[in-house]
């Protein structure tokens, strides 16, 4: 009987002390874990520039043509604007490109659960546990920043991508294509984050 009370005792010790041995690592009181165990950042995440680039509104609007009932005249109308809008922002895809990539490199790249970035990118807190040197974290971190403010100056190039596509887009159609554009929309505030 002793035993078994003994037993019972000892496992009811054991089980609260293999808990809060499991809250910690490395003998840190505190509780915050390090390494494969840390919870993903909370800051905003870069997408690519493809990413960025899928979010052309004259193309949704030919792709749902059927959707919006656009009629053939007015799809030619948005083939137009697509390819303005697609050459009036390749020099800024471009050099988002580059500076997403730079978030990417060896130096910058970090385990996905120490905070890797969607679709590949890194955020900041990820580059700075990363980066070998001073310096190549500063490039990083400022490569980061830079991604953000082009991703604000993105937004305000979609609205006026948007504001030309529906240009070409008779009144009896507008209501439709407005609202696909706002769907859009949303799915551009889920990649880059509210302003």
């Amino acid at each position: 009987m002793r035993t078994r009370l003994f037993c019972a005792v000892a496992i009811a010790a054991c089980i609260p002390a293999a808990v809060f041995a499991q809250r910690t690592r490395g003998g840190d009181p505190s509780g915050v874990t390090s390494g494969a165990m840390a919870p993903p950042p909370t800051t905003v995440k870069a997408p690519s520039g493809r990413d960025l680039q899928d979010l052309n509104p004259a193309s949704l609007l030919i792709d749902k043509k059927k959707k919006a009932s656009l009629a053939d005249s007015t799809v030619a109308q948005l083939k137009a604007v697509e390819k303005k809008i697609n050459d009036r922002n390749a020099q800024f895809f471009a050099t988002y490109d580059s500076i997403y990539k730079w978030t990417r490199s060896p130096a910058a790249a970090a385990p996905v659960a120490a905070g890797a970035g969607m679709h590949g990118g890194a955020t900041d807190q990820a580059i700075s546990s990363s980066a070998s040197s001073a310096g190549e974290q500063a490039q990083a971190q400022a490569a980061m920043r830079e991604l953000r403010k082009m991703m604000a100056d993105y937004r305000d190039r979609h609205s006026a991508d948007m504001t030309d596509a529906l240009a070409v887009v008779p009144d009896t159609q507008k209501k439709s294509a407005t609202d696909l554009l706002n769907s859009q929309n949303s799915d551009l505030e889920k990649l880059i984050g509210k302003p």
